[in-house]
């Protein structure tokens, strides 16, 4: 609802209410996912309870609260980098950082939630599991918000005319953040799946040793 009396107020344009149906969906999605099932009295195969209660999950949500507060924090607030949303004024700016930082903390609370009161998670799956989702919102950032949208660059502040709304073909100086950007989001994500496939094998090698006779 916010994101529509923003676009009718022609604030935010086309393509940044996109984007807000786009994270908006992927909350919804993830929250519909996460239902807690401990009052759940239907027996369910304990594969499935343990699906609906990941820990991976967990920390997937916590992951990404935790980059988008850390990006919101030191290069939205400390280093005045960027915006959510770069190409408007001032009053639009802060807007979009607003809502950005409304997002941000909403999945950071959900992620909280889960833990709180869900069982104890492992704490190796659940490390993965942050380190994927800090890691995969970082790199979809760069690739997606920064290189495609051109929603913000990470330092528009290097560009030769930082008010004006720049891309990577404008503003040549920002390349070796954007790299460092996507590069940095790619190995902590690459860090997460090994952690994940780590944990994941002697569980299978204890399933199979256990259905030996």
């Amino acid at each position: 609802m916010t994101v529509i009396m923003l676009h009718a107020g022609g604030i935010l344009d086309g393509p940044l209410v996109v984007q807000g149906w786009m994270l908006g969906g992927a909350v919804l999605a993830m929250a519909s996912r996460g239902r807690d099932t401990s009052h759940d009295t239907t027996p369910s195969p304990p594969d499935v309870v343990r699906r609906r209660g990941s820990p991976l999950l967990t920390g997937v949500l916590l992951g990404i609260g935790i980059i988008g507060f850390l990006d919101e924090a030191v290069f939205h607030q400390l280093l005045q980098w960027h915006t959510f949303y770069w190409d408007t004024d001032q009053h639009g700016r802060i807007l979009s950082d607003g809502l950005f930082h409304l997002f941000s903390t909403l999945v950071l609370l959900g992620g909280t939630f889960r833990l709180w009161f869900g069982t104890r998670p492992d704490p190796r799956l659940l490390l993965a599991g942050i380190l994927i989702g800090a890691g995969g919102f970082n790199a979809y950032d760069g690739i997606v918000q920064h290189v495609l949208f051109h929603f913000h660059l990470v330092n528009e502040q290097a560009c030769a005319a930082p008010e004006r709304g720049n891309s990577i073909f404008t503003c040549h100086a920002d390349i070796p953040f954007e790299v460092a950007w996507i590069a940095a989001g790619l190995l902590i994500l690459g860090a997460g799946i090994a952690l994940r496939r780590r944990d994941a094998r002697p569980r299978r090698s204890g399933r199979r040793s256990g259905s030996r006779p």
